[in-house]
This record gives structure tokens, sequence and C-alpha cells, in this order.
């Protein structure tokens, strides 16, 4: 008799903690889930919402076979999974983005497959804003993912920066960021290079897009499944963030176009908005320009950014 009462003890223990074990394990994948949506690149009838194209391939089939499966990857970890189009449809970036808000996104992250014109480029990369909160996010989620696509034999171009007339450059970002969403784009590898098609083709789609969820569910983890929120980054269209402010300084050899006291050997000394400074060599300074020469007047952009901001761009 107490050998029958011992071992429904013992069951009720054993029961018990399977109850408690169970229940952690929901907490733990609760506490680290986050609202995620997936843009598969381009869409639409025909080629002309192809994408790349090299034929047999076709990007928007690239990107929406291997944006399927890092959602269904990432709904198994219990995150919560969209995409911006089900199917061959086309979108303009902005209703991708005004999505991504709709159902009210931790992270956009765009899927995209590279080419180029003389098929002579290589590598994974990928793209994020430059401004901010979003510039910090993007950058580690973008190379928690290029992390995972190197180990598939892909080089790794690293995470990078591109600005416009308008803000940020590719419009899925800019729109993203508007609506206060860290944003990326992941260019997997270029399909028309024969090195980084070798590894596509031996590896198969099922690898990068698993590479993918893995690198995107590390960033997660990283973050206890709080992704950090940033504010919102509205340009209007066509137009640079600032404006021309201080114009008259550009032919004092000792200030910068907005009025940035610089010596004689060309270093400048930067003071922004919140009253925080910092030296800048003649040589950061110009790879500071360099990073907005794709706007026409990089210094409307660096005026917008923290001293400590910029310093961590020139270290890098």
């Amino acid at each position: 008799m107490s050998t029958l009462k011992n071992r429904k003890v013992l069951w009720g223990a054993v029961r018990m903690f399977a109850a408690v074990a169970v229940m952690s394990l929901f907490m733990v994948v609760r506490a680290q889930a986050a609202i995620i949506c997936l843009d598969p690149g381009h869409g639409g009838a025909g080629t002309s919402g192809a994408g790349a194209l090299y034929p047999p391939y076709m990007e928007k089939q690239l990107n929406y076979a291997v944006a399927s499966q890092v959602k269904s990857e990432l709904e198994a970890a219990g995150h919560t999974v969209y995409m911006t189009r089900n199917g061959d449809v086309s979108l303009g970036l902005d209703q991708r983005a005004a999505y991504a808000k709709s159902v009210n996104a931790d992270l956009l992250i765009s899927i995209h497959f590279n080419s180029s014109g003389a098929h002579d480029k290589f590598g994974s990369e990928v793209w994020t804003s430059m401004f901010g909160g979003h510039r910090t996010t993007g950058y580690a989620l973008g190379n928690s993912v290029l992390s995972q696509l190197t180990g598939l034999g892909f080089a790794s171009k690293g995470v990078k920066t591109k600005l416009g007339n308008s803000g940020d450059y590719y419009g899925i970002i800019r729109h993203g960021v508007s609506f206060g969403i860290p944003t990326i784009i992941i260019e997997h590898c270029f399909m028309d290079n024969p090195i980084d098609r070798a590894i596509m083709e031996s590896k198969g789609l099922p690898a990068l897009a698993h590479a993918d969820a893995v690198g995107i569910g590390n960033y997660i983890s990283s973050v206890g499944g709080v992704v950090p929120k940033s504010d919102p980054v509205v340009f209007a269209e066509g137009t640079t963030a600032a404006g021309g402010a201080g114009a008259a300084a550009a032919s004092d050899p000792f200030k910068t176009k907005y009025g940035f006291p610089k010596d004689a050997s060309g270093n400048v000394t930067y003071t922004d908005g919140s009253g925080g400074t910092a030296v800048f060599t003649a040589a950061e300074w110009n790879k500071l320009l360099g990073l907005w020469n794709y706007t026409g007047d990089p210094e409307a952009f660096l005026k917008q950014q923290s001293a400590a901001d910029l310093k961590t761009l020139a270290s890098r």
C-alpha cells in the first residue's frame, strides 16, 4: 500500500515538474517573440515586376520562395510573421511599409537577390537606414544575418547605407523608418555571378532561407525579444533634410559649408543640435562626406547627426 502511495506521489511530482517546464518554455518563447514583416521584393505580372533577371532566374520568384520559408521557420520559433505580398502582385514601396505599420511590426525585412551589368560583382550585403536608432538596429540585425550567409560560402560585403535626395536612398527603407520601423534589405547574392550562383545552386534556396531565419532569430534573442523602438524619420519626397543656411561659408577655407570651424590642417570641430562636440580629422570628415555623396549636399545630412553618431561612423 505504501508502495502504491509512493508511486502516486512520484507521478504527481513528475506531472508537476513537466507542467512547470512547459510553462517556463512557453514564457521564454513569449518573452523572445517579435512581430516581423517580411517583404518579398518586386512582384507583378510578367517581367515588369520581375526585379533582376538572369535566365532561368527571376528575382521576384526567388524572393517569394525564400520569404515564405523564412516565415514558416520564424513562426515555428514562436514569432508572429506577416508578408507584404502573398502571391505575384505589384505593390508600391509605401504600401509595403504601410502594411508593416498596420500589423504593428517590430522589424521590416525586405528579401532580394542581386545582379550586375558586367556580371562581376559578388557577395551578400545588407542595406539599412543612415539615421539614429534605425542604423543601430539595422547594423546589428544585418550582421547577424550576414554571419549566417557567409557560413554558406558567400562573401560578406557588409551592412551598408546610402542616402538620396529625400532621406535614405532605398524607398522601402525610407518609408519603413518614416513609420518608426527599423528596416533592412537583404541582398543574398549576385545570381548572375558564377561564384555566387554556384553556391546558391549547390546549397539551395532552403539553405539561404534558413540562414535568414537563424540570423533574424539570433538578433531577436540578443535583445530579449524587445526590438528597440526608434523615432520616425520623415523627409519630404524630393527634398534634402536641411536647407542651405550658411552657404556663404563655403568660400571660407576655415569653415565648412554650415559654419563648423576648420583648422589649418583641415580638422573640423563639429557641434550638434544638442551641444555635443567632436573633432574630426580631415580624412575622417571626407569619409563622412562620402557616405552622403549621393545627395548632392552631404553636409546637410551630416548636420542632422549627433556628434557621437558621427564619431562612430568615422571609426568604422
